[in-house]
């Protein structure tokens, strides 16, 4: 028998109590006996020209607390990674499959996150709330920066406490969301997951009515991906809905349908259609603050 594939995450993290909700739902959703998680922080350098200033007599006097400032923050940021890893733990994750990383920034905090996802990993995992709430509101979110950027692993944005157990897939039987749905498979636990592949599409006219076997044959492809990643039949369902908007749509089904993630794929498009699409991707971001939202190319 062929053993399970190792899975390598990497969790873009910034110390903060909200940013605790992406490591829980790692510990929840990913099978702990063969996963191992890089908690990626990014930490800001301190200049030179603090180093400079420090051998001048007039500042030397303000040194000693600038010096005790950088000790508190390096404490801090150690036990924020060290609470992470407990977390991580506490979910029957090994120690050595726990990896902690403290990065001295370099481009910049997106670039440098999106330098280290292209060392092997399988998924990145960033919570859509960081320190402050405000501050996220009025400036473009990290998780907007990168959904720009990462585009060979799925980008997994995760709201404030998920409930993963009922998954969503927006679902429309393109190459890119049968690419979604067979990584996503392969990556979770299926344990005790329900999961819905919903299909929006606008409402029937006269002049044009879709095929049954042309959905049939789209789910059956895609029950393929789902048998053998582990899940069973009565776990796996699919539902057509009648919908000018489908943004709207996933929302709402998601909504007030108990889905606690919904699973996108995104088009290979021309940069004139990428500007239109990113409206749809930012409005699900913005909108669907108590979901995880999967991305994946």
């Amino acid at each position: 028998m062929t053993e399970p594939r190792k899975i390598k995450i990497l969790l873009a993290y910034d110390g903060s109590d909200l940013a605790l909700d992406a490591v829980q739902y790692i510990g929840e959703v990913f099978p702990s006996d063969r996963t191992r998680v890089v908690i990626f922080y990014v930490e800001t350098k301190i200049p030179r020209s603090f180093w400079r200033m420090e051998r001048e007599l007039d500042f030397r006097f303000q040194t000693p607390e600038i010096r005790a400032s950088i000790a508190t923050r390096k404490k801090s940021v150690n036990l924020a990674m060290e609470k992470a890893e407990k977390l991580l733990l506490d979910s029957g994750f090994p120690l050595d499959s726990i990896q902690t990383m403290v990065h001295i920034k370099n481009q910049g905090i997106v670039q440098d996150i999106v330098e280290e996802s292209h060392q092997g990993y399988d998924a990145l995992v960033v919570g859509r709330k960081g320190h402050s709430r405000i501050k996220d509101f009025l400036v473009d979110s990290l998780p907007i920066k990168l959904l720009e950027k990462i585009r060979t692993i799925p980008l997994i944005v995760v709201g404030k406490k998920p409930s993963h157990k009922n998954i969503l897939v927006a679902f429309d039987g393109t190459r890119e969301i049968m690419k979604a749905v067979k990584s996503m498979s392969s990556l979770i636990n299926t344990k005790g997951c329900k999961l819905l592949l919903c299909h929006s599409q606008y409402p029937q006219s006269l002049f044009r009515k879709p095929k049954k076997q042309e959905h049939s044959k789209m789910f059956n492809l895609s029950m393929d991906y789902f048998l053998e990643a582990g899940f069973s039949i009565d776990q796996v369902s699919f539902e057509i809905i009648e919908e000018k908007n489908h943004t709207n749509c996933i929302l709402n089904k998601a909504r007030y349908g108990d889905f606690g993630t919904i699973v996108i794929g995104r088009r290979g498009l021309t940069a004139f259609k990428r500007v239109l699409l990113n409206r749809v991707g930012n409005k699900i971001f913005r909108n669907a603050d108590n979901h995880v939202v999967w991305v994946v190319q």
